[in-house]
Order: C-alpha cells, then sequence, then structure tokens
C-alpha cells in the first residue's frame, strides 16, 4: 500500500484536535476530489442564465446565484500499461481529475510504447493517455481517475465571461461585504479569485491588490483586464505597506497568507511536520501585525486559509488588538468541499 500522507505526530494531532471522532473521515477525505468543480460567472459581463443556456451541463448553486458547478465522477479503473510516464506532484493532481501532462511536469519516461500510464512520482497511477509530440502537450489524457467535463478549455473563460472558483473561497467576499467608497486591500491577492469576486459584488469601492512576485502581479493584471476590472495591483511584500507604502485608515483588509494547504484536495500525495506548521504560524502573525498598521479603528479585518489546524487559525487571530466577530470552518469529510477557514476581525483601537 503507497503512503500517500505523510505527516508527523504533531500536525496528526492538531487535525486530531479539529476532526474529533471524524479524524479517520477527514484523512480519507483528503484523497479524494470535491464531488462538484465550480466556476463562478462574471455577472459584470453575463449572467448565470445566459451562461446555462450556453453551457446546459452546468448546475446551479444552492447558495450563490453566480457560482455554478459540474459533477465529477469517479473513481475509474484504469488498466495498467507497460509503458509509464512519471509525473511530478502538482501534474499529478491535475492529471488525476482528466487534466493533459505538459512537458514542464514530466520527471521521466519508461518504455517506449505509445499507449502509456500517467503515475505520480509515488507510485499511483493516475490516467491512461497517448504520448503526443504537439509543443508543449506531452500525454494526451485518455481516461483519468476522476473526470469532469474540460472547463478550462472553454471560450467563456478566456474572454472572462467565468473563472474558476472553489465554493469555499466564495464565501469570503460576502463576509467583507463591500460597500461603495470603502479602500479595501487584499494583501496576498493571487490568483485573483477572491479579489475580483468583492469587484464584482462592489465595483465602486477602491480595491487594492498587493503580492510579492512580479510573475504573479503580471497574472493579476491579466486577469483583471480580462474580467474588464478596475483593481489597482502592485507588487509589494504586504507585511511592510504601512512603511513602503504609507497606506493606512483602510476600511478592510483581507487576508490569506501561505498555509499548509491541508484542506485542499485531491491529494495525491502531501508531506508535512511540525517545523512546517511552527513556521508558517509564525509568518501568517506577520501579515495580522501590518494589517493592523493599515486599518482604521474599527476596521473589518477578513483572515481565510485553506488548512484547518488550529495553529494557523484560530491561535493566529485571537489577537487582543481584535475583536473576533465571527468564523466559519468547512470541513471535507463534512462540507463535501475544500478544508477551509474564514474569520472576521474588527480592529479594536
Amino acid at each position: 500500500m503507497v503512503k500517500r500522507l505523510e505527516y508527523d505526530e504533531f500536525v496528526l494531532d492538531e487535525l486530531r484536535k479539529v476532526s474529533g471522532t471524524k479524524f479517520n473521515s477527514l484523512l480519507d477525505s483528503l484523497l479524494v476530489p470535491n464531488s462538484r468543480l465550480y466556476i463562478r460567472v462574471n455577472t459584470l459581463k453575463t449572467s448565470p442564465t445566459r451562461i446555462r443556456e450556453r453551457l446546459p451541463f452546468l448546475h446551479e448553486d444552492e447558495d450563490f446565484s453566480e457560482a455554478l458547478y459540474i459533477e465529477i465522477r469517479g473513481p475509474s479503473k484504469l488498466e495498467e500499461r507497460e509503458s509509464k510516464v512519471i509525473v511530478d506532484k502538482r501534474t499529478a493532481e491535475s492529471v488525476m481529475m482528466g487534466a493533459n501532462v505538459y512537458r514542464p511536469g514530466v520527471k521521466r519516461v519508461i518504455g517506449n510504447s505509445r499507449f502509456v500510464n500517467v503515475v505520480s512520482e509515488n507510485g499511483i497511477i493516475i490516467a491512461e493517455g497517448e504520448l503526443v509530440n504537439q509543443g508543449n502537450l506531452a500525454v494526451k489524457i485518455t481516461k483519468s481517475m476522476y473526470s469532469s467535463y474540460p472547463l478550462s478549455d472553454l471560450d467563456e473563460l478566456k474572454t472572462g465571461e467565468i473563472l474558476l472558483q472553489g465554493k469555499a473561497s466564495m464565501y469570503v467576499a460576502y463576509l467583507i461585504d463591500p460597500k461603495p467608497g470603502e479602500k479595501i486591500i487584499d494583501m496576498t491577492a493571487h490568483p485573483g479569485g477572491k479579489l475580483t469576486h468583492i469587484y464584482q459584488l462592489e465595483p465602486k469601492a477602491r480595491i487594492l491588490g498587493f503580492d510579492h512576485t512580479k510573475r504573479k502581479v503580471q497574472d493579476l493584471r491579466q486577469l483583471t483586464q480580462r474580467l474588464g476590472m478596475h483593481i489597482e495591483t502592485y507588487l509589494a511584500d504586504s507585511r511592510y505597506l504601512y512603511e513602503d507604502f504609507r497606506i493606512s485608515d483602510v476600511d478592510k483588509v483581507l487576508i490569506d497568507p501561505p498555509c499548509s494547504a491541508l484542506g485542499l484536495r485531491p491529494k495525491i500525495y502531501d508531506k508535512k511536520n511540525k517545523e512546517d506548521l511552527i513556521n508558517l504560524s509564525s509568518y501568517q502573525k506577520q501579515f495580522i501585525n501590518a494589517a493592523y498598521k493599515l486599518l482604521k479603528k474599527d476596521g473589518i479585518l477578513i483572515y481565510s486559509t485553506c488548512t484547518m489546524t488550529e495553529i494557523e487559525n484560530e491561535r493566529i487571530v485571537e489577537d487582543e488588538r481584535f475583536e473576533l466577530e465571527e468564523i466559519i470552518r468547512f470541513y471535507p469529510m463534512v462540507h463535501d468541499i475544500t478544508g477551509f477557514f474564514i474569520a472576521k476581525l474588527r480592529k479594536r483601537k
């Protein structure tokens, strides 16, 4: 049996604290995908009704009018072949859901047959496919462990009428509740789902997005341009915005900091230890400190992560400088979506 989750006792204890008697179910749930793959309709360009007329395989969500989804099928039984293409973790988790294999994700090729299995580095067969020689495309997938409609190929995605976004993260913009004229900062804006959702709910707010690498900021600018949204995006280490940009008296701040991503699924494999969580926790606190300097009195801070541990969540937002107003938690084995944490805080003084 291939071991897919390599967590030390510290990490396992952190997960036990939040899952209780459902601990084993939690671990099992991390190995399979959500049953739904979501898109968000850009209602500034079109409507969910018009999208569904063109794409009738999409279903209406029960909670958000702008959210549509397609059901994920699987797991499928895969035939083992002699030739194999070994791929990295990120590629494996995409191919597991039906994506093709592109050359940057290939680690090595075993055998010389045209028809191959795609295999993760830890030995999991995740797909069947055909070797091709088409630019960057390495393997065209014919059958994968899980599958759905290839949403990433839709023209509506390229025109900015829709974008891919998980349902759990859609709660964030509603909790921010943007109002006309408010100054709202997303301190860690890439890949842009929450940032653009805030604008979609209230285009008359002044919304600024920051990220710390040039490539991510370029991605954000391309996304906002494609969606037709006027959002200011800047290259910066958000922990020092108060000093570097002289920003203060902000109405609302969103932090979605780097985290252990223990709530993301499906995991073809994952490895985390005590040191990882302690280092991330220390890093996350730095963003809270920065947000305090940016916010005006009674300003709102939204803190969200795609992980489930208390050390990265409750212990981060337990801060006497803020009043904790609301916490939302999602568990994959309970809610059938990404494991997610959202907290709403108000600056005291």
